[in-house]
């Protein structure tokens, strides 16, 4: 190659390499050069942004956002664990129920207390095997029996100091299922051998008593005693009075009277006994077998009043009798 070759390449060289220059273009080995012109630079007037943020955060702010939304989903499940855990804690939550209830087959078993804030509706209530069941309340207790219109039926009220029931009949039965007491508005009855009254008023009856056999306990003595008004003992075939081991007492302050208006009264005992009768001296001359007047005719005045009489008299009076008749 010859000097003037050489210098044409060299000036060649130096052109292109001035022209790279001014146009910002690069070449040179490994590179291919493209021709295009480069981008003009374009003049901005924006500020530059702030660098306070970490470069993470400006840069994927999607990423970040989602990944703070899992953050808290998972940080509410945890919360709604610990809670419902503690629920189930608390109220004892188990497959037969619920804490001290169990869902038995026939329906539903409480262990221990319950407290019933409004209305308890059950068709049945009982306690379990050997143990006691209470019903305890602050003020009343009521026991409701009504119809799906709330018509009621039958009702039991407890108060504080007295117990009031509402029906049409009231019974009570004892552990064979018989009846003891039974009371209605027509009768009231007692299902019993005895029915016995304690206290010193006894039973105060204002109408009328009907009952086959009354009898005092042992060791005590039966009284009938009417205060104000007369007593009448009343029976339609008979009235039997029986002492096996004592005496019967009739007092009256005014008069006794036995009335027999088809049969007869009858006294069939060894000795009858009248004390204070009035007698009739009507003998003169009492004879020797008289023994000091301790016989005596039983004699009856018209009236039927009783006097007596010596035996060896006739059961006569004076006319001007004041005493014995009258």
């Amino acid at each position: 190659m010859s000097v003037t070759e050489l210098q044409r390449v060299q000036s060649h060289t130096m052109s292109n390499e001035e022209a790279e220059a001014s146009t910002g273009a690069i070449h040179g080995w490994g590179f291919t050069p493209t021709g295009d012109p480069p981008p003009t630079s374009v003049v901005s007037n924006e500020t530059p942004k702030s660098r306070c943020l970490p470069e993470a955060i400006t840069k994927g702010w999607k990423r970040t956002t989602l990944f703070g939304i899992l953050v808290l989903l998972m940080i509410l499940i945890f919360l709604n664990i610990a809670l419902t855990l503690w629920i189930v804690s608390a109220l004892r939550l188990s497959m037969k129920g619920v804490g001290p209830i169990k869902i038995i087959k026939n329906g539903i078993q409480l262990e221990g207390q319950a407290w019933i804030v409004d209305n308890l509706v059950a068709s049945t209530i009982m306690s379990q095997f050997a143990q006691p069941i209470t019903l305890h309340s602050y003020r009343n207790f009521t026991i409701l029996v009504s119809e799906p219109n709330h018509t009621e039926l039958a009702k039991m009220f407890i108060k504080r100091d007295s117990i009031e029931y509402s029906g049409r009949k009231f019974e009570v039965y004892d552990a064979k299922g018989g009846n003891v007491f039974h009371a209605s508005r027509e009768e009231v009855r007692v299902f019993a051998d005895a029915f016995a009254v304690d206290g010193e008023g006894g039973l105060t009856v204002n109408s009328a008593i009907q009952a086959p056999l009354v009898r005092a306990p042992p060791s005590s003595k039966l009284q009938l005693e009417s205060l104000t008004r007369r007593l009448d003992l009343r029976a339609p075939q008979s009235i039997y009075l029986e002492s096996r081991a004592g005496g019967i007492e009739i007092t009256s302050h005014s008069d006794i009277n036995l009335d027999s208006i088809v049969g007869a009264i009858r006294m069939d005992a060894p000795n009858i006994v009248i004390d204070y009768l009035k007698i009739a001296n009507t003998t003169v001359k009492p004879q020797k077998y008289n023994r000091a007047n301790k016989v005596y005719q039983l004699c009856a005045c018209a009236s039927g009043k009783l006097f007596l009489a010596a035996p060896d008299a006739l059961c006569a009076i004076p006319e001007n009798d004041t005493e014995l008749c009258r």
